[in-house]
């Protein structure tokens, strides 16, 4: 089928796509925080280097983007195995649009009364259905804490064993680049992660069931809704 003389994607090939996407972003989970300690322990077997004070605050850097590349790729995933739960298996919202239709209204959708729709999306998440299907990132987490810890360790005995203004500088940095990753660790610990599908599906419910309300291709999903039924459709959040 074509528009305009443009081939549309049929479902069945965007659900292969879709698929194929999920497989992918679970690759090399585990081996980039090794490969990162590799490269480190490879770096440190020349002891006498200037430059040895440098390596914490390096590894800290790398484990803090790659800890936000994998959850991330999380979120992404939990938006994708809702999706297709809802458009693509169930059928359940309406009529396919596609995947990139869909996402822009997912983005619309939830920009408004953010706090509103994460307290409905709380009581709306079905605490049962929540799957055991993120259960490998506990031990991802749990590594990048380990290697974290031990790059501040790392770095406290470089400033001692060799005290001067570069080993100070690293230091601070390390400490910097510690408290991020502290951070964004409360913000993304396993229990809430462990969610991500099941709010996700909540909130790709109440998107698909609204983008009926718009036109093809229109504006946002909640525009021409009833007020009791925009109501019940301000269910989604940020993640």
């Amino acid at each position: 089928m074509s528009v305009s003389g443009i081939e549309r994607v049929d479902p069945k090939v965007e659900y292969q796509t879709l698929r194929e996407e999920l497989l992918q972003s679970r690759r090399y989970v585990f081996e980039r925080p090794l490969l990162i300690v590799a490269l480190a322990v490879a770096a440190m077997s020349d002891r006498a280097s200037a430059l040895l004070p440098a390596l914490p605050p390096l590894m800290s850097g790398l484990l803090l983007f790659n800890f936000w590349f994998t959850v991330n790729r999380l979120l992404s995933s939990s938006r994708i195995v809702a999706y297709i739960q809802l458009a693509l298996e169930e059928g359940s919202c309406g009529p396919w649009r596609g995947w990139e239709t869909s996402l822009r209204h997912y983005r619309m959708w939830h920009k408004k009364d953010l706090a509103k729709k994460q307290r409905m999306v709380d009581e709306e998440i079905d605490h049962d259905a929540v799957p055991d299907a993120l259960m490998y990132y506990p031990p991802i987490f749990q590594l990048h804490v380990s290697l974290i810890v031990l790059a501040a360790i790392g770095s406290i005995a470089a400033s001692v064993v060799r005290p001067g203004r570069i080993s100070i500088a690293c230091l601070a940095v390390t400490v910097i680049l510690v408290l991020a990753f502290a951070r964004y660790c409360l913000n993304w610990r396993p229990s809430k992660v462990r969610t991500l599908i099941e709010r996700n599906r909540v909130i790709r419910g109440h998107v698909l069931r609204s983008m009926q309300q718009a036109p093809e291709g229109g504006g946002p999903p909640n525009e021409g809704m009833h007020p009791a039924a925009a109501k019940g459709a301000a269910a989604g959040d940020a993640y």
